[in-house]
């Protein structure tokens, strides 16, 4: 079996436009499962640029935001901020002491909102 030579870039770009694993690999002149590993291995290296899909009914068509988590032991608050490569988290505080002295670090992971709005249609 020969290996398959695909570029990265035009594999990162179908991806993030939302194109189904199937129509990516016919693109590609490859097949579903090598797409499928070759996302995770990238995802792997860089899950901010190769986040994960969502997959139900209805779901909203902005992206997922990739947030980290933090909790103050001082008054036991929780809460979560944007979190990409260039958000400077050294001036992170909490919301209600505004202090960073008493913050300790939690998850971080993607936000995914579990209800859409809708507009009323006239």
């Amino acid at each position: 079996m020969a290996n398959e030579i695909v570029n990265k870039e035009q594999l990162h770009a179908l991806f993030l436009s939302g194109m189904p694993l199937k129509e990516i690999a016919k693109r590609m002149n490859s097949k579903p499962g090598s797409i499928r590993t070759m996302i995770y291995h990238e995802r792997q290296r860089n899950p901010y640029e190769w986040p994960h899909r969502i997959h139900y009914p209805g779901k909203p068509k902005e992206l997922p935001l990739m947030m980290h988590s933090y909790e103050c032991t001082e008054c036991a608050t929780r809460f979560a901020v944007e979190d990409y490569e260039d958000v400077d988290h050294s001036a992170t505080v909490c919301p209600i002491c505004q202090s960073n002295q008493h913050l300790q670090d939690g998850n971080y992971g993607r936000f995914i909102p579990t209800s859409v709005t809708r507009r009323a249609e006239a």
